[in-house]
């Protein structure tokens, strides 16, 4: 969710999304720049769609962006009406399906030296380690640098390697892109620091969590952890309008994982991932509760750290279904009211403008 201290866009002047490279907050919303666009390629290009960069992986926007206003003059034309005022509702127009696999890519990196070369794409058969998914990528056209298996639970493991904030949804989203031909399903897990001895501050001691999530109803959980977290705070919508928006995790260099499956959601069960223990979900209920926002908005698993999920959300919620959504994400983590977001509608505007959902358990 956007920085609580931001201040409201007037309701008069055209909403834009947000500059590639911005900091997200809760639901990962971000605060606008105020400084230059970084990129000169950016600054020529008109549309919104090709507003991607080597710094950040923009998701692009489902419909074509709103032309850009006339230029004031001395007399305004006579029959030009004044832009409508929607601070005292919830809109959105009305988007087509998109899917995950249309998205456009970013723009390849510049070739430099130092750092920019510190995790170059590798294509040496020398550096596969019997196990690790290097052999299945580079089948799908993929060059990836040495990894290492970073957690393991009885035969599943999970092979990791170490990409930089410029690059790493763009990794994301390739090996998203040839998972299907791959079998390899990535996850970005933030600091290494935080999966040292075997995921240990990370996986929970849990024993078959993913098949104990077929015996639960996500909608039953919900209402019970909703019951639990008490009524939430409602009124009507203070923080700024925002359209698509950064993750979080990607802000700084980390480790991306790979594991072997055929749905991301899959992945807080198959390594129970116990960030949110303090309020009483483990594996099985995450992935009850993603495979219900898969199924539902198509939602992947982009990051999974110490204490934060992020999802993309590629068909986020229609307006009239927000605050039914916005009641489950809050049953889900009571946090997000508790660390910036003033009240349900503000979490409900953004669950069905923002497809870079964002959760931290405090």
């Amino acid at each position: 969710m956007p920085d609580p201290a931001a201040q409201p866009e007037p309701a008069s002047e055209p909403e834009s999304a947000p500059e590639p490279g911005a900091s997200s907050g809760a639901l990962g919303d971000a605060a606008p720049e105020t400084g230059p666009d970084p990129s000169p390629a950016a600054q020529e290009e008109d549309s919104i769609t090709a507003a991607t960069s080597v710094t950040a992986l923009r998701l692009v926007p489902d419909l074509a962006p709103e032309p850009d206003p006339e230029p004031v003059t001395d007399a305004a034309e006579p029959h030009a009406a004044p832009a409508p005022d929607s601070s005292d509702e919830i809109f959105v127009p009305e988007r087509p399906r998109r899917e995950l696999l249309t998205l456009d890519k970013p723009e390849p990196p510049r070739q430099g030296t130092g750092r920019d070369e510190m995790m170059p794409r590798i294509d040496s058969e020398d550096l596969d380690i019997a196990g690790s998914p290097r052999a299945d990528l580079r089948a799908a056209g993929l060059a990836v640098p040495k990894m290492h298996q970073l957690v393991r639970r009885g035969d599943t493991a999970m092979w990791a390697f170490g990409v930089r904030a410029s690059e790493a949804l763009r990794w994301w989203l390739d090996i998203r892109q040839s998972a299907e031909q791959t079998g390899w399903m990535p996850v970005l897990l933030g600091a290494p620091g935080e999966w040292r001895d075997n995921g240990e501050a990370i996986v929970h001691e849990g024993d078959d969590e993913l098949a104990r999530a077929d015996e639960i109803d996500a909608a039953e959980l919900l209402h019970e952890k909703g019951a639990e977290a008490g009524e939430p705070a409602r009124g009507v919508p203070i923080l700024p309008r925002r359209g698509d928006s950064d993750f979080a995790t990607p802000q700084s260099e980390g480790l991306l994982g790979l594991v072997r499956t055929d749905a991301g959601w899959k992945i807080p069960a198959m390594f129970p991932w116990k960030g949110s223990t303090n309020w009483e979900l483990y594996g099985a209920e995450h992935a009850a509760v993603l495979r219900s926002w898969n199924r539902r908005f198509e939602a992947e698993l982009v990051a999974m750290t110490y204490d934060v999920i992020e999802l993309y959300v590629p068909r986020p919620p229609a307006p009239e279904e927000a605050i039914a959504v916005a009641g489950e994400a809050y049953a889900y983590c009571p946090d997000l009211l508790d660390s910036g977001v003033p009240t349900l509608e503000d979490l409900a505007e953004h669950m069905i403008r923002s497809k870079a959902w964002y959760f931290r358990w405090a």
